[in-house]
């Protein structure tokens, strides 16, 4: 799924929140961060904030497979422990 962004390059979350909302409407699953390769873009801690405001916003984290994938072991690892204590699926 796209990730959407604002005109001054940050990540757009109540924009996200939305896209997410609908694409569950359609019966689709959130593959989150990671299909477009967006993410590769975007900070650790941009990925963790926009994380924690899907959850916040009801969006059901066993429907969502967040990519968590990093050129860092160690920031891989930071938001795979993000996910897993979300409950993610994926």
């Amino acid at each position: 799924m796209l990730t959407p962004f604002r005109a001054d390059l940050s990540p757009d979350p109540e924009r996200l929140i939305a896209h997410c909302r609908w694409l569950l409407s359609q019966e689709c699953g959130l593959a989150v961060f990671g299909t477009n390769s967006e993410a590769n873009s975007m900070s650790v801690d941009e990925r963790e904030s926009l994380l924690d405001a899907l959850v916040a916003a009801g969006i059901n984290p066993e429907r969502m497979m967040p990519g968590t994938g990093c050129c860092s072991i160690s920031e891989t690892a930071r938001l795979t422990k993000q996910a897993v204590r979300h409950g993610c699926a994926g």
